[in-house]
């Protein structure tokens, strides 16, 4: 009783440390060739950045053009190929595109030269910059699509320096509200149906609660964009995600599918910049994936350091020294759990191990009572056969008695029948050698073992040895029906046709030959 409660400790312990695991990410069936395709991917970056950078070359071969309208818009492709690749590179590109803007006499050209750069350096964390770059274009000469990429531009400078916690929660606040009239000016003058004007209107209808009208908006903005593996589709299916997990407080399989298809496309265009891949190391890494997140966080320090992003990689610093020492938490927790682990499965086997002995020393125990059993049905059945054999034969020898005397009497010869019922013959003793022998001989045969079993507890010089005559001696025959339950001297001595004294001397006798106590060896001869 007290292993089967133990066992069931043990076994109770196991069950909940194995279940107190942390909660799964959720999944659908496609979320786990996702995060495959997505490491896979990660292995092949070197093959998408070498694309990229054949277009770059494409365009640098075509430099420095025939006019400074060609002039410039190369150098503009060229550093908005470079915008999340490398960003020094990209601001040396618009600034050459400014220039021959300038140059040129065109304002339109400078002016979107100019406001490129600052979205870039706002982009890059070169908050400053970006300002006075923005503030040298004139609002009021702006129009169409100059007039909304410099309010965009004006809402990425505010929404970077209301999301830099280095700054004073009053000034936060105050470019909250800055980046809140910038993008409402913007949804005043872009087409409705534009890129821009539905992600601006997407992320207020967000901010605001209405996660069934951003989502809408965030279709429509899907179904417009043709091409799918494009930057754009990859922004549209982040923000998808954003919604329900930033704004709508939870997580679902299909948002985390958008938020790994959006990691796969931004890999596939070699983005530096990959905010999407920063959420993803966060789910795998929350769900103890943790080699997934570690390579996960190595690309994306890499390349965060390539792009050259202030911002970035002070942020990504930051998170890569929390993920870091989470990380070796994590493996400090998970090494404690192997060791608990261990230990209760060694338990466990301890607990086995009992279990299975006290089950072999059982069934060994019902086997042997199984043989018993068996053995006593036998012994029952042989005293049966014995009991009837001798009946029979004492039936016989009466009946053959009684027409002795008869035909004595009969034929007239009264002496002869007197002699053969005189009290002097030796009928008697005939016939109780006869039972003495028919009892040793059944006896021994229903316990073949017998006499050896008494010899082994007697003293080596006490050993008894019957006669040739006879099966079992005096002292071996009471001990017989002792094992038989007549245990009573005087029931022993009306047996044997002896004196309860002779019975009472044949027991000390044998008491004093023994070698272990009386007691012990009376259990024994029961047990036979």
């Amino acid at each position: 009783m007290k292993l089967l409660r133990l066992d069931l400790l043990v076994v109770t312990a196991a069950v909940c440390f194995f279940s107190c695991s942390r909660e799964e990410m959720p999944r659908t069936d496609k979320t786990r060739g996702l995060i495959r395709e997505l490491l896979v991917k990660l292995d092949s970056t070197d093959v998408y950045a070498a694309k990229k950078e054949k277009v770059v070359e494409a365009l640098k071969q075509r430099l420095p053009g025939e006019t400074d309208q060609e002039r410039f818009t190369l150098y503009y492709d060229i550093a908005m190929a470079f915008s999340n690749t490398m960003a020094d590179s990209s601001l040396v590109y618009l600034e050459k595109a400014a220039d021959v803007a300038q140059l040129s006499g065109i304002d339109s050209l400078l002016f979107k030269a100019r406001i490129a750069l600052a979205a870039q350096l706002s982009e890059y964390g070169y908050y400053m910059e970006a300002h006075e770059t923005i503030s040298s274009v004139p609002r009021n000469k702006l129009v169409g699509d100059l007039l909304v990429r410099y309010y965009r531009t004006k809402g990425l400078l505010y929404r970077g320096l209301y999301s830099d916690y280095n700054e004073p929660r009053s000034f936060r606040r105050k470019y909250r509200e800055q980046f809140n009239i910038y993008r409402d000016s913007l949804m005043m003058v872009a087409d409705t149906m534009s890129i821009e004007y539905l992600r601006s209107i997407e992320r207020k209808e967000a901010r605001a609660g209405n996660i069934a009208e951003a989502k809408r908006y965030n279709d429509i903005r899907l179904s417009l964009i043709e091409d799918h593996h494009s930057a754009a589709y990859a922004t549209c299916l982040y923000d998808r995600f954003a919604t329900t997990y930033i704004y709508e407080r939870r997580l679902t399989g299909e948002a985390v599918d958008d938020l790994l298809a959006s990691a796969i496309i931004e890999v596939e265009n070699s983005n530096q910049d990959i905010a999407s891949l920063l959420r993803v190391e966060s789910l795998l890494y929350g769900n103890d994936e943790v080699k997934a997140a570690k390579k996960i966080s190595d690309y994306y320090f890499s390349s965060l350091r390539k792009l050259g992003s202030k911002a970035r990689v002070v942020g990504v610093v930051e998170q890569t020294i929390k993920i870091s020492d989470g990380n070796t938490r994590l493996i400090q927790r998970k090494n404690k759990e192997l060791w608990v682990a261990i230990a209760l499965i060694s338990l466990l086997v301890l607990a086995l191990v009992e279990t299975l002995l006290k089950i072999s020393r059982s069934r060994r125990k019902i086997i042997a009572l199984k043989d018993n059993l068996e053995r006593s049905d036998r012994i029952s059945k042989s005293y049966i056969g014995v009991s009837y054999q001798l009946y029979s034969s004492y039936i016989k020898r009466l009946d053959l008695f009684r027409t002795k005397i008869n035909s004595c009497l009969r034929k007239g010869h009264i002496e002869q029948a007197i002699e053969l019922t005189s009290p002097s013959g030796d009928i008697a003793s005939e016939e109780r050698r006869e039972l003495f022998y028919n009892f040793d001989r059944a006896f021994v045969d229903i316990f073949p073992d017998y006499i050896e079993v008494v010899n082994s507890c007697l003293k080596p010089e006490e050993k008894i040895i019957p006669k040739r005559t006879e099966i079992l001696s005096n002292e071996l025959r009471i001990l017989a029906l002792i094992k038989l339950g007549i245990e009573d001297n005087a029931e022993i001595a009306s047996v044997l046709h002896c004196s309860v004294k002779t019975v009472q001397n044949l027991r000390s006798i044998l008491k004093a030959r023994l070698a272990i106590s009386e007691k012990e060896f009376y259990t024994i001869i029961s047990e036979l």
